[in-house]
């Protein structure tokens, strides 16, 4: 979409870019690593009269002559319009830089409802912070949520994501590419997924350029992609390559596998004190203990585990948070679980995944539980039963919940098979 820049202030900002033309913007997909599916697009100008001109240099020139602001605004508004052309599901994200936020032509860009607009705030330090934060807390009303752009470990980045409390914070493409070449960048994108989780918002790698990056990217507990080797950016959003798909699925396949393939890390440690009580588990009640202070630890709604019986039922035996359920039910009945079972892989369900087992979402709408992991237990290859791990928030299941719970399900059953006599 061509955007024509008009008279008064606007102007300005043409007269700063005799040499660069009118801008257009361009979409690029970002996407969910745990499903493959875009989620959201950035949109990004380009000035395709002076491909040779790089787009930060022209923004940087339109701000020195004081038409940086008015730019900005027209290229809001155009990828505002950019919304119609979205499928359902996917947001917009724009780029503002944090002072031009209040600025009378950015307050008219922005008009309207904001439901399903990503508003990105550039690296560029704000005047005062406090506005600022003030200034996103009533867009986020209108239905924006907020992305920090280039996010570093610095004491200035941290004071700032602490301050705003964004829904997405963006690592950049410097630190991705370190990533993927195994470099001490590792512990820097570790501390900035810890602290997102904190924050209670979402992780997004840009820069990535290679497909293997996205295992590694996936064990840091990322949880948004976007670069080249995604989809480059596009005048129309694009479909997401199948073969990056396929990538993002198998990355979450082998997660969920029972015998791990990626690496491991030191949060293992987290849950060291319950697997240490269950490896010296001699009694029913310190069986229950351990697993209560399993479901505190790991930060669950409620756990339960079932033994899996002669006649093909699983019957529950231990509940935290609940009565425990009397009811056998038949491994038949439960495909997904079956499943899960026979290939010795974990299962995770989502109240609203429409795809998924209704047995197991008829369950979560039962008790009130809005995800589910279910993790198969097995001693020498040989399925024993299953424990399920609830929660009452639809966050999606990390790479740090799988690990501990594939560590908390290795000791359990051999806890269980002690007690029980195999």
């Amino acid at each position: 979409m061509s955007i024509v820049l008009g008279p008064g202030a606007h102007g300005t900002a043409a007269r700063a870019l005799p040499a660069a033309g009118h801008p257009v913007m361009y979409l690029q997909p970002v996407v969910d690593l745990a499903t493959g599916q875009t989620v959201a697009a950035e949109a990004l100008a380009r000035f395709p009269e002076a491909p040779e001109l790089p787009v930060g240099s022209v923004f940087a020139r339109a701000h020195a002559v004081g038409g940086g602001v008015a730019l900005e605004a027209r290229c809001v508004r155009a990828a505002l319009d950019l919304l119609a052309d979205v499928p359902p599901g996917v947001d917009v994200a724009i780029n503002i830089s944090p002072d031009a936020l209040e600025h009378p032509l950015m307050q008219e860009a922005l008009r309207g409802s904001l439901a399903g607009v990503i508003l990105e705030i550039t690296e560029q330090p704000a005047a005062d912070l406090g506005r600022l934060s003030e200034a996103l807390t009533r867009l986020r009303m209108r239905g924006a949520r907020i992305a920090v752009d280039d996010v570093t470990t610095g004491h200035a980045g941290l004071m700032r994501l602490a301050e705003l409390r964004p829904d997405i914070i963006k690592i950049d493409r410097g630190a991705v590419r370190a990533v993927g070449a195994g470099t001490e960048h590792v512990a820097v994108v570790e501390a900035l997924v810890s602290l997102g989780r904190r924050l209670d918002c979402l992780v997004l790698a840009e820069g990535v350029e290679c497909l293997d990056d996205l295992a590694v990217l996936a064990d840091l507990d990322v949880d948004l992609v976007q670069g080249w080797a995604i989809a480059s950016p596009a005048p129309q959003l694009e479909p997401i390559p199948e073969a990056v798909r396929a990538a993002c699925l198998e990355v979450r396949r082998e997660m969920l596998h029972l015998a791990p393939k990626l690496p491991r890390s030191a949060a293992e440690i987290d849950i060291h004190h319950v697997t240490a009580e269950l490896a010296r588990t001699a009694h029913r009640f310190q069986l229950d203990r351990a697993i209560v202070a399993a479901s505190y630890t790991l930060g669950m709604t409620m756990i339960g585990v079932s033994l899996l019986g002669e006649d093909g039922t699983l019957r529950e035996v231990i509940a935290t948070g609940a009565d425990i359920d009397p009811t056998p039910y038949r491994l038949a009945d439960y495909p997904a679980t079956a499943a899960a079972l026979r290939d010795g892989v974990m299962l995770e369900v989502y109240v609203d995944q429409v795809n998924a087992d209704p047995y197991e979402r008829t369950l979560l709408d039962r008790l009130g539980m809005t995800s589910l992991l279910l993790v198969p237990l097995t001693v020498e290859g040989v399925p024993k039963g299953a424990v399920e791990l609830f929660r009452d928030s639809p966050r999606r299941w990390s790479a740090r919940d799988v690990r501990d719970a594939r560590i908390l399900a290795l000791h359990l059953a051999h806890a269980l098979d002690r007690l029980t006599g195999g």
